[in-house]
């Protein structure tokens, strides 16, 4: 029976700092397609930051902004935007601190000078600087200081990215409000004062749910596979929920299935487990 197969990018189809996958996942992902099943990319990135290797492979569609925006083939099923007033109250409560942000959209990420330092900073303890410089968060980013009309300007922000907050997760989840859902970073080490803002009732089960109501599917047809805090929502959704060997002991107690380590081949064995190759 055809599948559809919803995969997370960061940690399970490429691990932290690369931006190509392994053969055995290409090679993997080649013969479910050769199978009959469809596979998407399902990913808290907005499309902009996608890898170019990824848009250029055979996916059949993507989940990215974490649900934000939903693309099956050529066509746009989907696209969930902040507007200003809720992208005001993002500026509001953390955009004067010492807050790193990176405004999210289809086409461009937004940042200033002071917020871009912040990232930079956050990401040098994590990654060398050459992954820094080929990320698609860092590249051809749009630099906005006039912070007088940023709202205005960017109304079409489906998401936030935000580092070395003054303010741990839980209280800048009481801050923001009830029209956000703030989840932990998707960092290789995440900590409390880093994270994504996403709209709430918009994650990644809700876009995949877009996609299966789009094909008349059933949500018996689906299998997720993740690895960090964002996948939570997309793990229980699906039928099936596979969490890589590397998640966290969290993100593996709402999965079906625990595979290997990305390093170890964990999607190829994840998907040969469950015949879809």
């Amino acid at each position: 029976m055809k599948k559809l197969l919803f995969f997370d990018i960061d940690g399970t189809l490429v691990d932290f700092g690369n931006s190509t996958m392994s053969p055995s996942t290409a090679d993997a992902l080649i013969r479910a397609k050769q199978n009959g099943h469809m596979i998407f990319l399902c990913t808290g990135r907005s499309y902009n930051q996608i890898y170019p290797s990824l848009k250029a492979f055979d996916f059949d569609g993507v989940v990215a902004a974490a649900g934000g925006y939903v693309t099956v083939g050529d066509k746009v099923i989907a696209h969930h935007v902040y507007g200003q007033n809720l992208l005001q109250r993002v500026l509001d409560t953390v955009g004067d601190n010492n807050t790193g942000l990176i405004f999210q959209t289809k086409d461009k990420s937004i940042t200033n000078h002071k917020w871009a330092d912040k990232f930079i900073s956050a990401f040098s303890k994590q990654f060398d600087m050459h992954v820094i410089q080929d990320n698609p968060t860092f590249k051809d980013i749009v630099i906005d200081d006039e912070l007088s009309s940023f709202s205005n300007r960017y109304a079409d922000v489906e998401s936030t990215i935000y580092c070395n907050c003054d303010y741990h997760i839980d209280d800048l989840r009481k801050l923001l409000g009830d029209d956000f859902v703030v989840t932990l970073s998707s960092f290789k080490e995440p900590e409390p004062y880093s994270g994504e803002i996403t709209l709430r009732g918009v994650n990644k089960a809700t876009g995949i749910r877009d996609v299966v109501e789009f094909l008349h599917m059933s949500q018996a047809d689906t299998i997720g596979f993740g690895d960090g805090q964002n996948d939570f929502d997309m793990l229980r959704y699906c039928d099936v929920g596979v969490a890589m060997g590397n998640s966290s002991d969290e993100v593996k107690a709402v999965a079906d299935i625990v595979t290997d380590d990305i390093k170890e081949d964990g999607l190829k064995n994840a998907m040969v487990h469950l015949g879809l190759v």
